[in-house]
């Protein structure tokens, strides 16, 4: 039975599929180094599929939990562990609204609003997480928490902060943004607007210090109500003082790219190593883009529904893709030409590209904007029937200094504790330098723009750079009409 079928139930009755990384985080969370709560949890997840049970509730989950721990003879982690709110389980908020469970990052977005960076906001939620569930809480009122987060808050950053964080809290709500239409009113938020502002590329500490501007200008006139529009320019307006013409005017299209009747498909493509997940999701997050997909989920799936007889290259990885081509079992002792890993790389791209196309096809139809990420995003197969119902922005993500991108996947090994082969990305590293020179001439060949890797900060600059210009020329054939 796959894990994905293990639910765990809690005494509320609600589910959620097992997750071995939140008994890693349980383990740690009780001092466990994170070698042996690996090995722990692996050791938990094989006894889950050999009980060949759909569900399993919290209490068994961590009374099997304590088992494998005892067993490993680590009798102070195990008391520990008794003693702590496991991350499996829940921890329940009781306030006026009724009862609620708590949310990591549900705090995060409060803690943003009250002018914490995103990185800041992050790690004081996970820190107030860590403190209950390690002194065993599994419940708690509003104010409770609200007096635990000030704690954090004047232990990390002072008393002054735990004061600001305060006054948030009283003026919450005071200043309501109305939508045109006639659409309700919702509450100003400077976490969303930090938001909107880092779409235009700017870093997350200059888009949360514009947003305060902003929120001490609106609460300084004493408004109550200001509607979209007029946010809209007074944002600008800030922009425009603090960054540039440029800025603002960059910020006030992709606002605009709201209205356009077309959704938006960003594709970024290149090889393993070049850092297009991370881009990916950082652009995702910068224009609001919910719906972000995978290139490598998309050949998984068609992996568990075409057999490996019937497609073999979709079982292999993109760069040796060409032994299921040439018959050859193991490419240890192979040596392709250039043209056989290409032709290989081709062929499995071909078969993605049937999965990624359906996916287009049906955001257009369902007017969804979406990100798509992966070295199956090649020029010359990324067209669908309903192209001509998106904008579509394709980009390839490439890293020249071979030192660079040989260092990304030992960064990476490290990172994923080995669960993705350091040596098998090595010993092949060759074949993917090749697939990168071949899409990078199909690229330029296409004039699609490169996207520079090696910074990240410059990589969303310069994406965020691409897109303005794809949307500038939507301006100029006048789709946007009076979006400005």
């Amino acid at each position: 039975m796959r894990m994905r079928e293990i639910y765990v139930v809690t005494p509320r009755g609600y589910r959620w599929p097992f997750s071995k990384g939140l008994i890693i985080e349980s383990l740690i969370n009780a001092g466990l180094g994170v070698e042996a709560a690996n090995a722990v949890a692996h050791t938990l997840e094989e006894r889950l599929k050999q009980r060949r049970r759909a569900e399993i509730s919290t209490g068994a989950l961590k009374r099997m939990l304590l088992q494998e721990v005892r067993r490993t003879g680590n009798a102070q982690i195990a008391k520990r562990l008794a003693r702590q709110t496991q991350s499996f389980e829940e921890i329940l908020v009781r306030d006026e609204q009724g009862v609620r469970p708590f949310s990591k990052g549900l705090l995060v977005r409060s803690l943003e609003e009250a002018g914490f960076a995103l990185r800041e906001a992050y790690e004081l939620a996970k820190a107030v997480e860590q403190r209950l569930r390690r002194a065993g809480v599994r419940s708690l009122t509003g104010e409770e928490l609200e007096a635990i987060v000030g704690d954090e808050i004047a232990r990390r950053y002072g008393a002054a902060a735990r004061e600001r964080y305060r006054e948030r809290l009283a003026l919450a709500g005071e200043v309501f943004v109305a939508e045109p239409g006639g659409e309700p009113r919702m509450p100003f938020s400077k976490g969303i607007l930090a938001q909107s502002i880092m779409s235009v590329g700017l870093g997350p500490e200059q888009a949360y210090r514009i947003a305060r501007e902003v929120e001490r200008s609106l609460v300084g006139t004493g408004r109550v109500v200001i509607d979209r529009d007029a946010l809209r320019q007074r944002v600008a307006e800030t922009l425009r003082e603090e960054a540039g013409e440029e800025v603002a005017t960059r910020y006030l299209m992709l606002r605009a790219v709201r209205r356009l009747e077309r959704p938006v498909h960003i594709l970024i493509g290149g090889v393993s190593g070049v850092g297009k997940s991370v881009l990916a999701s950082a652009l995702a997050y910068r224009l609001g883009i919910t719906r972000m997909i995978s290139t490598d989920a998309v050949r998984e799936i068609l992996r568990a529904t075409v057999p490996q007889p019937l497609v073999p290259t979709l079982h292999t990885s993109t760069f040796d893709a060409w032994c299921a081509l040439a018959g050859v079992e193991s490419a240890k002792e192979a040596s392709p030409s250039d043209e056989q890993v290409l032709q290989g790389f081709r062929d499995q791209v071909s078969r993605v590209a049937v999965g990624i196309r359906a996916i287009q096809e049906r955001s257009a139809r369902e007017h969804t904007s979406l990100v798509i990420e992966g070295v199956h995003v090649v020029p010359g197969f990324l067209a669908h029937p309903a192209q001509a119902e998106v904008i579509q922005v394709p980009m390839l993500v490439v890293v020249e200094d071979e030192e660079v991108h040989r260092g990304r996947f030992k960064l990476r090994d490290t990172e994923t504790q080995g669960r993705r082969s350091l040596e098998r990305y090595l010993k092949h590293f060759h074949w993917i330098r090749l697939i990168q020179d071949y899409l990078l001439e199909l690229a330029v060949t296409a004039n699609i723009p490169v996207i520079p890797g090696e910074n990240l900060d410059k990589a969303i600059e310069k994406c965020i750079e691409v897109i303005t210009d794809k949307f500038q020329e939507v301006y100029r054939i006048g789709e946007l009409g009076g979006a400005r």
